[in-house]
């Protein structure tokens, strides 16, 4: 029809562009008005990042020191009873078992060594855990706001 005045439909390009700058709006209206929240917010998982940092350093500490000392003390032991054990039955029937027993006894204390560590390492996969939920669950406020 040649008297028609409907206006022309915008091209999709323009409606994508202004739904973009809608939602670019409204994220700045967001961090305007909640602003000193958010940077409250970031402080606050910063002081969880430092007490969770902390206590993951302590943790490794005491995982390289239980390390440490397993290996001095299974020296130390072993070469204290392996040459004691040797010495009194090296001219008798019982040296195999003597051995045995030495071998025997080396076993169990690196098994306790290898427990304690696995026990300190395993404690590992719950670092930062706390932050990480923390984090999760304001970007999901975040998003639900948006």
């Amino acid at each position: 029809m040649l008297g028609s005045t409907l206006p022309p439909e915008p091209p999709a390009q323009a409606m994508a562009a202004g739904a973009t700058s809608i939602s670019t709006a409204q994220l700045l209206r967001i961090v305007r008005t909640s602003g000193g929240a958010l940077l409250q917010q970031a402080a606050l998982h910063g002081q969880l990042l430092r007490v969770e940092w902390a206590q993951e350093r302590a943790r490794l500490l005491k995982l390289a020191v239980a390390a440490l000392l397993g290996f001095v003390c299974l020296l130390g032991l072993m070469a204290a009873l392996g040459t004691l054990l040797l010495a009194l039955y090296w001219d008798t029937p019982y040296r195999i078992a003597a051995v045995s027993v030495l071998v025997t006894l080396y076993g169990v204390g690196l098994l306790l060594a290898w427990r304690l560590y696995g026990s300190q390492a395993a404690r590992g996969r719950d670092s930062f855990a706390t932050s990480r939920s923390e984090l999760a669950a304001d970007l999901e406020l975040l998003r639900s706001q948006l």
